[in-house]
């Protein structure tokens, strides 16, 4: 346990001269905002460097690791009142609720525009932002190091980039979905006058210095409502703890974490590999909103959220609170990373146009967006010019990229990099000829895949504060469980889907989640216990679901949601470097009734 959060940062940034690792003084002046004077967002200078794999970034070790962890350290101890410091811009994606870079809007609501057209493009700037900040701090310890060893960091600095926490990554089941990395308290480092020893992991947590209730509350967390239901992150982890954490009330709890990630992540994985092999535009991928009516497979947003609601009632679920944890930085280089992928493999599609489904501190419900709509408070330079999503498009031109996509590679490798990702089991790395072994079933050309669709209302469950709470529909083959904590470790889960919720979101917007049955469907096959010619009569029976959060189980119905049976064709690729392909539409089946 880590005793007295605040005292300990408050120590770290009053003696923080004497450390070997010292903040940037010039950035201990809080920048004022004016014509001509606004911050200018470039990301990452020096070239085009690939964000890493955490675990890779750690395992490679030496300088690059070393000085991540120091630059990361110094960066959360930065005076909190200056305009790029850990705290404030964590703050851009919800509290503490007041303008960033003198670009004013109204409160109670962050920037981050959730459930919403510009949801994947927005966070480039900002990611960028936060690397060019990480960056400037790098150069600057890698420049105090001694001659000897200057050169290679300040070359570590140069190509020092965000890594990415691919949660999706194949594991052997007695490693952790949260690396160590991530979730030990303690780290070693060399500081740059040569001494070794151990210090606050700053992946592990951020904290507050100081927490301050007029900014960071319990109005960022979602109430409990009737019956003592929580429906989001609780008001006192807000309020009352100077210290982020996770999957917890009082200390993160990785245990707990690790468990409720690994049962979704079949589920989840086969879900990212749906996104990624078929087609669909990028507007319909990009975000939650239904902007598109076109056939989807699912959406990165979708995908995303369910990662954060595994936290719950940690910082990472209530999304006012989100970006003050560090592992929200690495999951969102991951969903950067999903986006880049999907734009590499379908290089023709890219956003279109939509009206505004939910506000943000910036935008009002029904503003028309499109691909020129400023990204605010994003600025790319001091004149005052915003980052659109045109000028994001190519994430080269902000100085990154990542390994799939270095030297440009063909489209093949690209499919066939993806296909040994994330094609097989979710314990088991699959080789480019497992993959292709894996798609040709029995020689067979076609198939039919059977999933269940969740229209899930995004604003549909209310917190009681004027907006809308985060929520899971949980859905089940076979018998459910009375207990809620135990719903999770079930035989019979499947997988769920989630909604973030927010401040001040309360609209009617739906999106749609597609749970693929082939698993599951199989281990009953395998079993005996049904025929394939009557699959669907099977599910319809058999097929639960349940709303809940965390251990929770939710007794509130949420208005609009619906949970159907659907399937589709395949037709089933016959090499490592195609996808197989869904054809024909969707067939419904028939809707799940709704059960208490």
């Amino acid at each position: 346990m880590r005793f007295s959060k605040l005292t300990t940062a408050s120590l770290f940034a009053t003696s923080v001269y004497s450390s070997p690792v010292v903040p940037l003084e010039g950035d201990l002046v809080i920048k004022r905002q004016g014509p001509g004077s606004y911050y200018a967002i470039t990301g990452a200078t020096g070239g085009v460097y690939p964000r890493l794999e955490v675990r890779d970034l750690e395992k490679a070790g030496g300088e690059p690791w070393n000085l991540f962890l120091l630059a990361m350290t110094e960066f959360q101890a930065i005076d909190q009142h200056v305009i790029d410091s850990w705290y404030q811009i964590a703050g851009i994606h919800g509290m503490p609720w007041y303008a960033w870079d003198g670009v004013k809007g109204s409160g109670e609501i962050g920037y981050c525009p959730h459930a919403q057209f510009l949801f994947g493009t927005w966070h480039r700037p900002y990611l960028a932002l936060f690397e060019q900040k990480l960056q400037k701090i790098a150069k600057s310890i890698a420049s105090r190091f001694p001659t000897a060893s200057r050169a290679k960091y300040e070359d570590a600095a140069t190509k020092i980039r965000i890594p990415y926490w691919d949660w999706a990554k194949a594991l052997p089941t007695d490693q952790p979905i949260v690396p160590l990395s991530m979730s030990n308290q303690k780290v070693s480092v060399t500081f740059p006058n040569g001494t070794t020893k151990q210090i606050d992991n700053p992946l592990y947590d951020y904290n507050f210095h100081p927490l301050d209730n007029k900014e960071i509350n319990g109005t960022g967390c979602a109430l409990f409502t009737g019956g003592g239901t929580p429906s989001g992150g609780l008001p006192q982890v807000c309020q009352n703890l100077d210290h982020t954490i996770r999957a917890s009330q009082t200390e993160s709890d990785h245990g707990a974490l690790n468990q409720k990630l690994r049962s979704i992540l079949p589920s989840q994985r086969t879900l990212l590999y749906n996104i990624l092999s078929q087609y669909q535009t990028f507007t319909n991928v990009a975000s939650a909103q239904n902007c598109d009516t076109s056939s989807s497979a699912g959406n990165i947003e979708s995908l995303h959220n369910a990662i954060h609601n595994a936290n719950f009632p940690g910082h990472m679920s209530p999304s006012g609170a989100a970006a003050f944890d560090p592992m929200f930085w690495m999951h969102h280089a991951n969903v950067d990373r999903q986006l880049a992928l999907h734009q590499a493999i379908f290089p023709g599609t890219y956003l279109n146009s939509c009206s505004a489904s939910s506000p943000t501190y910036t935008i009002k419900v029904g503003d028309p967006l499109d691909a020129s709509s400023p990204l605010t408070p994003f600025h790319k330079n001091v004149a005052g010019d915003f980052w659109t999503s045109n000028s994001v498009r190519d994430i080269r031109d902000m100085g990154y990229t990542y390994p799939e996509l270095v030297n440009n590679p063909s489209n093949a490798t690209i499919v066939a990099s993806i296909k040994a990702q994330y094609s097989g089991p979710a314990n088991v790395s699959v080789t480019s000829t497992k993959a292709n072994r894996v798609s040709k079933v029995n020689g067979a050309t076609t198939k039919k895949l059977y999933l269940v669709e969740i229209v899930l209302p995004i604003g549909g469950l209310d917190n009681g504060i004027g907006g809308s709470a985060p929520y899971n529909v949980l859905l089940f083959l076979g018998d459910v469980p009375t207990d809620a904590e135990t719903w999770q470790n079930a035989e019979s889960f499947v997988g769920l889907a989630s909604t973030l919720g927010a401040p001040r979101l309360k609209a009617d917007e739906t999106t749609s989640y597609k749970i693929d049955l082939s698993l599951a469907i199989q281990k009953v096959v395998d079993s005996g216990a049904v025929g394939e010619s009557v699959v669907v009569k099977y599910l319809k029976k058999n097929l639960h679901y349940r709303l809940g959060l965390g251990d929770f189980e939710i007794k509130e119905k949420v208005k609009g949601l619906k949970v159907s049976v659907i399937s589709t064709d395949v037709e089933i690729a016959q090499s490592d470097d195609t996808f197989d392909r869904w054809v024909g539409g969707f067939k419904e089946h028939g809707s799940l009734k709704a059960e208490s």
